[in-house]
């Protein structure tokens, strides 16, 4: 019973619940406290990519960014506004308030990268689906420039007693 005691009590602090004193209230439904969750992502494809190069193409690559860390980084695909990635990536995220934020750039050999658009990936209803994310310049709203092509699945992983427990003295 303190082992359950304890892992509710870590699950309220995880979610942000205080609890001040006793209720004579019915206690709230508990929502299963994840350790982390499990973001399985498939960059499959870009179609219609901005065009960054003088040639006419770009030599596009995604960064994936989670909390302003990056924590993906594809690779270029050169000379080609439809890549081809077919690149999967794994990712243990601790909530799901933070967006998975997309970028696309344009590689180039000794300069300073170009910026081929962005797109926002919530999280927060997300199960398993197939994404199509519409790249844009938050300095030109209406711009067109292109899609990319995800496979997203996201499984809560259930923390034990000892994690929470764990985690609650990380926080003393």
């Amino acid at each position: 019973a303190r082992n359950g005691y304890l892992l509710n009590y870590a699950c309220n602090i995880y979610y942000g619940i205080n609890i001040v004193g006793p209720s004579n209230a019915e206690p709230l439904p508990q929502p299963p406290c994840p350790a982390m969750y499990q973001l399985d992502i498939v960059l499959k494809k870009g179609k219609n990519l901005a065009i960054r190069d003088r040639t006419g193409t770009s030599d596009p690559y995604v960064k994936f960014k989670i909390a302003g860390k990056e924590v993906f980084r594809s690779k270029t695909i050169h000379k080609n506004l439809n890549p081809v990635w077919d690149e999967r990536v794994s990712l243990l995220v601790e909530t799901l308030r933070e967006p998975l934020y997309v970028k696309v750039f344009d590689y180039d050999f000794g300069l300073q990268d170009d910026f081929m658009g962005s797109a926002y990936l919530y999280l927060e209803s997300l199960e398993t689906l197939d994404v199509t994310l519409d790249l844009k310049d938050p300095q030109y709203p209406d711009n067109n420039l292109g899609t990319l092509e995800l496979a997203v699945t996201l499984t809560p992983k259930e923390g034990d007693v000892r994690d929470a427990v764990r985690n609650l003295f990380k926080l003393f």
